[in-house]
């Protein structure tokens, strides 16, 4: 009981108390959804619920809570290729502005990297126990958290000043909105096609 107090005085310490809370129960909630659903939902029910929670839990965190909490927001931008497809705002580029509060900085950090792994560990939990279904909603379930990880850990590596900061990203989002990859996808797929 005395973790719970010093936690909860721990989050009324913060800059942005309301936008932590936020932030924390986003991360948590789908979580818990996975753990304990079953027990009063279905399968299906189960499986929207977790994963409506994950993407509010994303789009929460990538432009509301990212912002506040650590002054970062990140966004993908597949029209501009000449730096990458991460396109990054800072508190850097802003300099002097306020300074990020330590409390809501290492919270924010900690629940942003725990969510994927604690997902990597209920998927190898599935697939010991061969869970197949679930083993599908875990997998978006990472991909999720992971990607906003790895948004946020760019957008704090990222360096305003320097030209070609963005285009060592790891993962990169095909470009589909040019005719041209428009018509390459149609020779491919001609190419299946019987006679």
């Amino acid at each position: 009981m005395e973790q719970v107090k010093n936690f909860y005085q721990m989050i009324l310490k913060s800059s942005h108390p309301i936008a932590m809370g936020l932030h924390l129960t986003g991360k948590a909630m789908p979580i818990v959804f996975y753990l304990i659903g079953s027990w009063f939902m279905s399968f299906t029910a189960q499986f929207i619920t977790v994963l409506l929670l994950l993407a509010g839990d994303f789009y929460i965190t990538k432009n509301i809570t990212g912002r506040k909490l650590v002054q970062l927001r990140w966004w993908y931008d597949s029209v501009d290729s000449e730096e990458g497809p991460l396109s990054f705002e800072s508190y850097k580029q802003y300099a002097p502005g306020p300074p990020v509060n330590p409390i809501d900085s290492k919270l924010f950090w900690l629940s942003t990297y725990a969510a994927p792994v604690v997902w990597i560990v209920f998927g190898v939990m599935c697939l010991l126990q061969a869970k197949v279904l679930y083993l599908i909603l875990i997998a978006m379930a990472i991909c999720l958290t992971g990607w906003n990880a790895h948004g946020f850990r760019k957008c704090n590596q990222w360096d305003p000043s320097a030209k070609s900061g963005q285009s060592d990203s790891w993962l990169q989002f095909p470009n589909i909105t040019s005719f041209e990859n428009l018509g390459n996808l149609a020779k491919l797929q001609s190419m299946f096609r019987s006679s």
